[in-house]
């Protein structure tokens, strides 16, 4: 709990120039150094974002940075993916404090106990049962609601719903719940347990199909006692076979769609339940099955938002198929890195923590982190070496026609001068001899010069030179067909050619940047839950680096997150060893690793990941 007094920042680091309850530190890499404040006006209290990265939420609505935003007893307030309550609370004078804010909520906190006992003593003894069965119906209600409403997942909404099934029914024996997997299908097994805590494989249970069917038809609860003798249940074989004496069955009702049931029973005694207990069932069911059909319709959304990302990165990849599984590669080692920093020991790291939903923020920003390469020309996102095939094959037949001419000229000299006389046959002879030794040894310079060409075709990996006879090659004249002074490459070819590392010229280099910038673009217009609105950011910083030198906004240290931090360091790793560039060849993880290695040396890269990465061997998550 945090006191509010006139006025609190809430940032990831203290503030030299606040006192420290002035300043409420959360150190989480998603949190803003100055995130929010919250300012108390009179007997009021508004929070403002402090146009913070990832965002301030008062009940799941993103405010808008420096507007002032009215809190209310009980609103939940989220600075990034921390999750606070603010409270008003009032006190008699001699006790009175300002409001408060409470940080890892536990819903238990907040439940008031009372024993049945300091309840009833004024209650005469005749409407004791009465009053005693009324606050145990309330009691068990009310922690359902309250522990339903604060579980995550369904397995352990599960888990809850068995613990209160054996507190509230001390006679049970047995309990187990059933579900439907899809709508028309019959209810499954998914749970089941014995008072001893006994756990059975939900496969395993043997369970009664006559009141399971009788249940779902009829959307009504059943309660039979002394079942055995019960005509219309005692003369079913799977209840004489399990020999049930008493059980209660209750569907799992959400606007009348039967979506499971859940059951218990006993064999030892025949009348261990009552009408009052199946009501007591029934609420509980009512309540579990809202919270169970929310999970069912958040799995769809989940399913869907995993089809749609899946649909996106098959999308890049059928415009540049060359690149085919990066996505799903770089997602793969980047999940597989963020698990091994979770667990890593060393003092840097130690406490970092991903939670679920952090898990698959990342995830989805490293399969989607490219995909603004949807807007780059094919040309250029297919680009195999530094002269597009079109460009090489005409610069081929320049050569050829260079020859042509070359050799066109020398025999229009020797036949001028045939013409002219100016030649005996044995001077003329030797003038041919001449003229074609000269031919040879320009088709040989031409053949060395494209020999020059191709191997400056070739893209480096890491910075290298072009070939010094590149500036030859420029300065070659010839004359053409019309006589004119003509070049073998020209300004364009030869800046290409020249290309220090990659196969990209400073253009088409733009242009593939450019997807960083376009990726972003379209991530921020889908409407993320808010525990994946950080994947936009995530996803656009995968080329920044520590130093400064990336792209597209130029950030360095801080500025950078930790996931983003991630994601970089697999994306080059992937870059480095795949086996699926047609630029070059794939290269050893031992060569990729010390590649990236001298980044982090050089300031590039985060060196704590990269060695939790190399620990790790995050590459070998696929």
């Amino acid at each position: 709990m945090f006191p509010l007094r006139d006025e609190v920042v809430i940032g990831r680091d203290p503030q030299d120039s606040l006192a420290s309850d002035r300043f409420l530190c959360i150190p989480e890499p998603t949190v803003s150094r100055r995130h929010a404040r919250i300012r108390r006006r009179g007997s009021a209290f508004f929070v403002e974002d402090l146009h913070s990265f990832n965002g301030t939420f008062v009940l799941g609505s993103r405010l808008a940075p420096g507007v002032w935003h009215a809190l209310h007893d009980g609103d939940e307030l989220a600075v990034a993916s921390t999750r606070m309550v603010f409270h008003s609370l009032v006190l008699p004078p001699r006790e009175a404090m300002p409001s408060v804010i409470t940080t890892a909520v536990d819903a238990t906190q907040y439940t008031s106990r009372l024993t049945a006992r300091s309840a009833i003593e004024p209650v005469p003894e005749a409407g004791r049962a009465d009053v005693e069965l009324t606050l145990r119906k309330l009691h068990a209600m009310a922690q359902v609601s309250i522990a339903l409403g604060a579980v995550k997942d369904r397995q352990t909404l599960i888990e809850k719903i068995m613990n209160f099934i054996f507190e509230l029914f001390p006679l049970a024996e047995r309990a187990f719940i059933l579900l439907r997997k899809e709508d028309g299908e019959e209810p499954v097994p998914v749970a089941a347990r014995r008072r001893d805590g006994a756990v059975e494989e939900p496969q395993d249970v043997k369970i009664s199909r006559t009141i399971v069917d009788e249940v779902v038809r009829r959307k009504q609860s059943i309660l039979s006692v002394d079942t055995l003798s019960d005509r219309h249940f005692g003369s079913q074989e799977s209840i004489v076979v399990q020999a049930i004496r008493s059980v209660m069955c209750v569907p799992l009702l959400v606007e009348g769609e039967v979506i499971g049931l859940i059951q218990v029973d006993t064999t030892s005694d025949p009348y261990a339940f009552k009408a009052q207990d199946l009501e007591i069932l029934t609420g509980v069911c009512a309540e579990a099955a809202v919270a169970l059909k929310n999970f069912q319709l958040y799995s769809d959304i989940e399913r869907l938002l995993e089809g749609f990302v899946r649909a996106s990165v098959q999308a890049i990849e059928e415009r540049d198929p060359v690149t085919a599984g990066h996505s799903f590669r770089v997602a793969a080692y980047a999940e597989h890195l963020a698990r091994a920093v979770d667990r890593a020991d060393r003092a840097a790291l130690r406490n970092v923590r991903f939670t679920v939903d952090q898990l698959r923020e990342i995830r989805y920003a490293a399969l989607l982190h490219d995909f603004g390469k949807v807007g780059v020309r094919e040309h250029v996102l297919r680009k195999e070496k530094k002269l597009h095939h079109a460009d090489m094959r005409l610069l081929e037949e320049r050569f050829r026609l260079a020859r042509v001419c070359l050799e066109r000229e020398a025999y229009r000299r020797l036949t001028d001068a045939h013409d002219a006389g100016a030649a005996s046959s044995p001077a003329f002879r030797a003038a041919k001899a001449r003229a074609d030794a000269d031919l040879r040894a320009d088709f040989a310079r031409l053949e060395a010069f494209l020999d020059t060409i191709r191997r400056a075709n070739e893209p480096a990996i890491s910075y290298t030179d072009p070939p010094p006879e590149l500036a030859d090659i420029g300065a070659f004249r010839y004359r053409d067909v019309d006589g004119a002074d003509a070049a073998l490459i020209d300004a364009r070819e030869l800046s290409a050619l020249s290309v220090r590392k990659g196969c990209l010229t400073p253009e088409e280099r733009r242009q593939i940047e450019s997807h960083v910038a376009d990726s972003y673009s379209f991530l921020i217009l889908i409407p993320w839950t808010r525990d994946l609105s950080g994947v936009p950011a995530i996803a656009h910083g995968h080329h920044e680096k520590l130093d400064g030198s990336g792209y597209p906004m130029g950030l360095s240290g801080e500025q950078i997150s930790l996931q983003t931090r991630i994601l970089t360091i697999c994306d080059i790793f992937d870059a480095l060893t795949a086996a699926d560039r047609p630029y070059k060849k794939a290269m050893a993880v031992d060569d990729a690793l010390d590649i990236l290695a001298e980044e982090c040396r050089a300031g590039r890269l985060d060196g704590r990941l990269f060695d939790v990465f190399v620990g790790a061997k995050a590459w070998v998550a696929t």
